[in-house]
């Protein structure tokens, strides 16, 4: 399913005004989820795009760097939030106008 623009902002508002108990929901999903990967998986992705740009010690000491990862994790943990919310609304959406209409 694809959303034209005026999908795309009503589901988005949709997403905006969801519910506290249902981010709260979304939130312990997401967290869960995150906590089955031992690393980030941006990590490893990161660092070999930064490898076309730098030299391998740099790299190194980015990737021991534990702010590095502490702020990948954050970033990583942000999308996979506004995903899902938005994830949710589509739903919401789609149950509202019925899938033929959103597409």
């Amino acid at each position: 399913m694809r959303l034209n623009r005026t999908a795309r902002n009503e589901v988005q508002d949709i997403a905006d005004s969801l519910p506290e108990s249902e981010l709260e929901l979304i939130a312990a999903e997401v967290d869960a989820r995150m906590n089955q990967h031992k690393t980030n998986p941006l990590m490893p992705a990161l660092c070999a795009f930064l490898t076309r740009h730098y030299g391998y010690p740099a790299i190194e000491m980015f990737d021991e760097d534990d702010e590095q990862h502490e702020a990948a994790e954050a970033f990583l943990r942000e999308a996979m939030v506004r995903v899902a919310r938005r994830e949710v609304a589509i739903e919401i959406y789609s149950n509202k106008h019925g899938n033929q209409e959103a597409a």
